[in-house]
């Protein structure tokens, strides 16, 4: 079969990346001669590939998103493809798998309690109306939607219920041979922060602070530590975000002993390795690839409703609760994981959860999507 993937960057970093990455090396290995169409890539991720840039106007952020779709269905036109896949907001599509979900559903979730005048600001932008624009064009074009959680699945489905039966579900897998528990790391990272043997740490992973809940992971922490003042605990942060705010928020909820932001990293094995629980408040996320790296790293979970991966977070691997403002909730199921027997429990448990959903078997599920 001859696969045409769509995607404006093939990178090693990035939950849309990876999962194409993995994808491309999964048919790869059915025999599937793969055309890449994209803006940039890694030439290190391209071996064997058959590559075509795609070039985009710059001039604007609605005109380079307009131009990329426009110059993708114009390229791939020219060669004789028995199936097109696009990993993004494209017009040239069999298959769209959509990793970071419905524009206009991502819109509704983070304009969530804003004042009305941001709300309107934000839905007349030239460029969210060129994408909802887009989107909604593309789902009447292509013949099959993927989503990595029902929880995407759904917030398309209720603004564009005529695309039902076009959706299908194919939760993240992950690299359980890579992401796995390992002493040495663990011993590494805790010296060179200064966190001793016994402190339980509770790991924060994600860029974009505010919508991955950072300012609530903190909060419960505060209240954990309340709580529990003879407890030994940390609250590890690893991500870009603006840490002079989030060094103040420590300040003002008393917390500055126990936050250590770690900054941005292209590996954040070694991190989950370095901790004791995965704790993700985020207010919205289709599904954080961070959840599924923690659990194969041997990591109880706490999450929210709000982001897809909570769908394989099950009881004993950890706790969901409804939403991000729900601070007190977090800090509970914080509390309880201080117990070191019941987090041993989960985090074998999150571990074997993990080994059970290798890329392969997301691959084997997008061809039989093909097949349809």
């Amino acid at each position: 079969m001859r696969i045409g993937i769509v995607l404006r960057r093939l990178h090693t970093h990035g939950g849309t990346e990876r999962r194409t990455r993995e994808l491309i090396n999964g048919l790869r290995e059915k025999g599937c001669e793969i055309h890449l169409f994209a803006e940039e890539w890694d030439k290190e991720l391209t071996e064997g590939l058959h590559c075509h840039r795609i070039h985009t106007i710059k001039a604007a952020r609605w005109l380079k998103a307009v131009s990329f779709a426009w110059f993708a269905a114009r390229a791939v036109r020219k060669y004789k493809l028995d199936l097109i896949h696009s990993q993004g907001r494209t017009y040239a599509d069999d298959v769209v798998t959509l990793g970071g979900g419905c524009h206009a559903d991502y819109l509704d979730r983070l304009l969530d309690g804003e004042p009305e005048d941001k709300q309107r600001q934000e839905r007349g932008s030239l460029f969210n109306r060129t994408v909802l624009a887009m989107e909604k064009k593309q789902y009447r074009n292509c013949s099959r939607l993927i989503f990595n959680s029902n929880l995407a699945r759904d917030g398309l489905v209720r603004y564009f219920p005529w695309a039902e039966d076009k959706c299908r579900v194919i939760h993240n897998a992950v690299d359980s041979d890579y992401f796995k528990p390992d002493t040495v790391s663990r011993t590494e990272i805790r010296e060179k922060y200064g966190i001793s043997k016994d402190a339980v740490v509770f790991l924060f992973v994600g860029n974009g602070f505010e919508r991955k809940g950072l300012p609530e992971f903190m909060q419960a922490l505060a209240d954990c530590k309340k709580a529990c003042p003879d407890g030994k605990l940390s609250g590890l942060v690893v991500g870009k975000g603006r840490f002079p705010y989030y060094e103040d928020l420590a300040k003002q909820l008393d917390i500055s002993e126990e936050m250590i932001f770690a900054g941005e990293t292209m590996d954040s094995r070694p991190y989950y390795c370095a901790g004791d629980v995965f704790v993700l408040p985020t207010r919205f996320d289709p599904f954080a690839n961070t959840t599924n790296e923690a659990l194969a790293s041997g990591l109880p979970v706490i999450t929210t409703s709000t982001n897809g991966g909570c769908e394989v977070v099950s009881p004993d691997v950890g706790f969901v609760v409804p939403k991000a403002v729900d601070t007190e909730l977090i800090a509970q199921a914080m509390i309880k994981l201080l117990d070191d027997s019941l987090r041993a429990k989960m985090g074998d448990n999150a571990r074997q959860n993990a080994i059970k959903r290798p890329w392969s078997e997301v691959t084997r599920r997008t061809i039989e999507v093909y097949e349809e």
